[in-house]
């Protein structure tokens, strides 16, 4: 009962302070911090890259024999062709070669002219294209992209009427709560294509300007894309942390920072 009551007057609180008739001459904002994850884990280096590579020796030291008695037949080409990238794999050792094990030492199969002809055509692994980390759209410098800086968080900005580089937010309506001003305000400047899931009904962060105070809800983008309405928002584009300080005013990004990852 305590409870219900507590949450009750919070929610009430928090409604008299988003609407306009309670506090006059100040303006409420609902804004989005929307997001695109990193698809691919970061680059590592120094310390971290050479404690990657010492764990995955320990693990291929210490792994089981693969049984290949059991899944291949002996002399056949398929058996062959495992041998053959298990050297390969063998062949790359990250420290010392001669901490080798003998018993992950591959010896080559002979291929038995007896065996069958469909052994011939088995495939054992299928060759896999590694793409590169650097994808088109980050040789273009194509901004508005998602598939650009895929090892890092990126964060969609809005260029307002004044040519300011912010993130997307509206006024709050009256009797409107917090999240749905957000989200009317989203589509309302970047349009209804995008598939978006909000993390919370509270915001992580605000941004106080004079008399005006902008709350911002966080916000994963799913698919789609953004479109700039050319009115609330002449244009767009999707930044990284660095991308988003350099881009907004000193004072903006002075208060709304404690909400960028820095990965």
């Amino acid at each position: 009962m305590f409870r219900r009551s507590v949450v009750a007057t919070l929610g009430q609180g928090v409604r008299l302070f988003a609407t306009s008739s309670v506090v006059r001459n100040t303006s409420v904002r609902a804004g989005v911090l929307l997001q695109r994850d990193p698809i691919i884990t970061q680059q590592t280096s120094g310390f971290e890259a050479a404690s990657d590579r010492y764990f995955e020796w320990l693990h291929y030291i210490s792994a089981e024999k693969f049984p290949r008695d059991f899944f291949f037949k002996k002399g056949s080409s398929a058996e062959a062709k495992w041998m053959e990238l298990e050297d390969m794999r063998a062949s790359e050792w990250y420290f010392d070669k001669s901490s080798k094990p003998e018993f992950k030492s591959v010896k080559r199969a002979v291929v038995d002219e007896d065996a069958e002809a469909g052994d011939v055509d088995e495939v054992v692994s299928r060759t896999i294209e590694v793409q590169p980390r650097e994808t088109e759209a980050d040789k273009k410098g194509d901004v508005k992209s998602l598939e650009r800086k895929l090892d890092r968080t990126l964060y969609l900005l809005v260029k307002d009427s004044d040519g300011k580089w912010e993130l997307p937010a509206g006024t709050v309506a009256e009797d409107e709560v917090l999240l749905d001003a957000a989200k009317r305000s989203l589509k309302e400047t970047c349009g209804g294509r995008m598939s978006v899931w909000m993390v919370g009904n509270g915001p992580v962060g605000h941004r106080e300007a004079g008399a005006n105070t902008a709350f911002f809800v966080k916000g994963h983008i799913l698919a789609g894309q953004a479109v700039a309405d050319g009115k609330l928002a002449q244009d767009f584009k999707w930044a990284t942390r660095e991308e988003v300080e350099a881009a907004v005013s000193s004072d903006y990004w002075q208060s709304v920072k404690g909400m960028f990852s820095s990965v």
